[in-house]
């Protein structure tokens, strides 16, 4: 069983973000994957991509925001840039060798997703409809 299960209550209907957050997923899932292996340059490699999807993503989820001039844009941003951080801590600490990456992190990860799906990204996705 996948570690973040991919079903019909995270789809937003706009492809782009529902695009983006499946490859997120997946990335996770198959980070997940790789705990046991102790695998440290895989691990890495995957822990880096899912924080360069993220960037790209958050950057998606910016325009789309600003495009469709929706409302309480700056605390949806703060949240993305907030959540990136504190990733990206984990990464370089993960890099350096200075901690493990734990099934903790990830319950972060997943919790994070989850709620930043059926908060944020819904009110933008809800948005993004009724305005076009």
């Amino acid at each position: 069983m996948d570690f973040i299960q991919w079903n019909e209550s995270v789809i937003l209907n706009v492809p782009i973000m529902d695009e983006q957050h499946k490859n997120m997923a997946d990335l996770t899932n198959q980070l997940h994957g790789l705990l046991e292996t102790n695998n440290k340059a895989q691990i890495n490699k995957i822990f880096k991509s899912i924080l360069d999807d993220m960037l790209v993503h958050f950057e998606t989820e910016d325009k789309l925001m600003k495009e469709s001039k929706l409302p309480l844009f700056f605390s949806h941003k703060l949240e993305h840039e907030r959540f990136h951080n504190k990733l990206n801590n984990i990464y370089l600490d993960v890099q350096s060798g200075g901690k493990q990456l734990t099934l903790d992190d990830l319950k972060l990860m997943k919790i994070w997703f989850f709620n930043h799906i059926d908060g944020k990204d819904r009110i933008l996705a809800d948005h993004i409809l009724a305005n076009s």
